[in-house]
């Protein structure tokens, strides 16, 4: 009979770790004023009652309608749905969820899609769908290995792990586990590797591979002393290790560590299910030393303990196990009633391994009714092979379809790989091509803009050769003016004089007077034709005026297009004849530039120009009182983009300020010598 009791109680070891591996997944983090995460925090509180705690959760979700940022929202979604999941309300976990779901994949927020996975894996396992669990937490473990979140990774390997083995799924559950170990060894996260090496011993038990179950609880041991929270994994994994010396019929060893298990600080306070629990395993070793009036008071403490809790489900168990007491002492018909009872529970509870064990021992022990119960456990254990087994199909099924879309991707990788390389190796040579095509073009351009540079010069020398010719024809006119008002006027005014000194036959007093007074006169037109002659001649002398001319020419010319008024102000320092050709022409080039664009957009009335010297620089100011623009909004034109241009050939500088309203200013600096 040990077998059937033993293969019922380990269910309630797994279950046990399972509820380690399923603990806290996330922490709420909270922010100063930040109303959702208060109410969150509230709806945790255990001094609240339950129905206050829903309220508080009610509240967060509805103010999380008013959160814009919908990360944000998606997270504290998540925080709700886990807190309702702690409450046991299934209703508002599923809606909140299934929310936070929806709006991560649109997102495509992959850690926290795989958070909802998560807590589906944890909603589903503790309603006892385990497939749903498996595939939730297998969803969850894809994405958290695609982003190589590893803690989290393993974390769900663990989990995934212990439902194959509540489903029998031994091997299976023991590749998994090993794998989680991989990955968190190398973390040193110590609670969940406890978790995987408690799982293995427990796998390894059912398996009958006692020694190796030995082993990978003593490791649970070991890493159980590294954490160093309080918590009472010593005292399962002591009982656990109890339990597979019961396999090996040492109860004699499986007591002394039921015991050690039982003797650890506040297990009762901390764990009182496990506490029963021991007691109850204990009772049952006892009994197989025959110490009958001790296992029997252990028994019935376990089971007012877990009647007291309400843990229903390990009652059954616990019946099961006193029923064996009473078959020792010859009481069958108080087996069978124990055994009835337990088969009740285990009905109304969904524990399908204790009712197959009371129909069992039923159909054994009531010889009335022993066909009827034969039958319904042969139909139950039938039924539940099947499940089993197609429950495990289900687990290769989703492995090997996983493998499989893992094998096309990547068989789809090599083909992208390949194909990048073609395309790659293709935009080489085109790359290769358009570098050396650019190249070409470059040279073309080089070769072209000397050739304009040549051409501007060569203007600008024609524009300064006519100017010259022009002030050249100026200044003879002006000398032959001058000569003529020399030799011509005034040595005929000269010669008049002379005749009126001579003619002064009459020596009356009134003639007298008038000839000096006709005589005065001539010498006052001598002198008036002399400085004119004079001014004439000397301004036919100055020959600097010519770059400063065409400047004036310019504005002249470009002033009566939009009727604009200037001003024109230039230093007498610059010696015009001195700079660089192509300097000038560069800077007419771009004054012309600056004017057109005035004349085109300003609609400007007054313009400012000054050309002036500063530290071996030419400096270049335009200043208009146009309707000016946002120089940060509006794309620079073509024409604005030469003078930027020209000045860095110049390499000089270029300063723009405009704002609707206030005009527009430019100011340009270039060096010269």
């Amino acid at each position: 009979m040990k077998p059937i009791y033993l293969y019922l109680f380990i269910p309630l070891l797994m279950t046990s770790a399972m509820a380690i591996a399923d603990g806290k997944v996330v922490s709420i983090s909270q922010t100063p004023g930040d109303s959702i995460a208060i109410w969150i925090k509230a709806a945790k509180d255990r001094n609240h009652s339950q129905q206050e705690r829903i309220a508080y959760l009610e509240k967060a979700y509805i103010q999380t309608h008013n959160e814009h940022n919908d990360s944000l929202r998606c997270t504290r979604l998540l925080d709700i749905a886990h807190t309702y999941y702690k409450l046991d309300d299934s209703l508002n976990f599923r809606k909140v969820n299934k929310e936070a779901f929806e709006l991560a994949m649109t997102l495509k927020d992959s850690n926290n899609i795989a958070r909802s996975h998560w807590y589906w894996g944890n909603f589903y396992s503790k309603k006892r769908v385990k497939d749903s669990a498996y595939y939730s937490y297998f969803k969850a473990q894809k994405i958290y290995e695609s982003v190589n979140n590893n803690f989290y990774s393993g974390r769900m390997l663990l989990n995934m792990a212990i439902i194959q083995s509540d489903l029998k799924d031994y091997t299976g559950s023991e590749i998994t586990a090993i794998k989680a170990i991989s990955i968190l060894k190398p973390l040193q996260k110590y609670r969940q590797l406890y978790g995987c090496y408690n799982n293995l011993g427990i796998v390894l038990n059912e398996l009958g591979d006692y020694n190796k179950a030995l082993y990978y609880h003593n490791e649970a041991l070991k890493y159980q002393q590294k954490i160093k929270s309080i918590n009472t994994f010593k005292a399962n994994t002591l009982n656990n290790i109890g339990v597979v010396y019961e396999m090996q019929n040492n109860y004699k060893k499986a007591i002394n560590y039921y015991q050690q298990a039982l003797q650890e600080k506040n297990l009762k306070q901390n764990n009182i299910g496990l506490y029963a629990m021991l007691l109850d395993n204990l009772a049952f070793s006892t009994l197989k030393l025959n110490d009958t009036l001790t296992a029997k008071k252990l028994f019935y403490k376990a089971l007012e303990i877990k009647d007291s809790i309400g843990d229903f489900k390990s009652m059954s168990i616990n019946k099961l196990h006193l029923a064996q007491y009473y078959l020792v002492v010859k009481d069958t018909g108080k087996a069978v009633q124990l055994i009835s009872e337990a088969k009740e529970l285990s009905a109304k509870t969904h524990n399908d391994r204790d009712l197959l064990t009371s129909l069992l021992l039923l159909s054994k022990l009531d010889k009335k009714n022993n066909y009827q119960y034969s039958s319904q456990y042969i139909k139950l254990n039938d039924s539940l092979q099947k499940k089993e087994r197609s429950i495990r199909n289900k687990f290769a099924r989703i492995r090997f379809e996983t493998d499989e879309f893992i094998d096309e991707n990547e068989r789809l990788s090599r083909q992208k790989r390949l194909l990048f390389l073609v395309l790659g190796f293709l935009a080489l040579l085109s790359g290769m091509g358009f570098v050396i095509k650019n190249q070409i073009t470059k040279n073309k351009e080089l070769k072209f803009e000397q050739l304009q540079q040549n051409a501007n010069e060569e203007i600008y020398n024609l524009m300064l050769a006519q100017q010259f010719k022009f002030d050249e024809g100026s200044r003879k006119e002006k000398k032959r003016i001058s000569q003529e008002l020399h030799d011509g006027v005034l040595g005929k005014l000269f010669g008049t004089r002379l005749i009126l000194n001579t003619l002064n036959d009459k020596a009356d007093e009134e003639s007298i007077k008038k000839r000096e007074k006709y005589i005065s006169d001539l010498q006052e037109i001598e002198e008036e034709v002399r400085n004119v002659s004079h001014e004439l001649h000397n301004r036919s002398l100055i020959t600097d005026v010519g770059y400063v001319r065409l400047i004036e020419n310019l504005l002249e010319s470009q002033c009566k297009i939009s009727n604009f008024e200037y001003e024109f102000s230039h230093d007498d320092n610059i010696v015009w004849e001195e700079v660089n050709g192509s300097l000038k022409m560069n800077l007419y080039r771009i004054l012309q530039e600056a004017i057109q664009n005035i004349n085109k957009y300003a609609k400007a009335t007054k313009v400012a120009i000054n050309f002036k010297s500063e530290d071996n620089t030419i400096i270049l100011e335009i200043h208009d009182n146009g309707v000016g623009f946002h120089k940060n909004s509006k794309n620079e034109g073509i024409g604005l983009k030469n003078m930027r241009s020209r000045v860095a050939k110049l390499k000089g500088e270029l300063t723009l300020n405009s704002s609707p309203g206030k005009g527009t200013s430019i100011h340009i600096s270039v060096p010269y010598r």
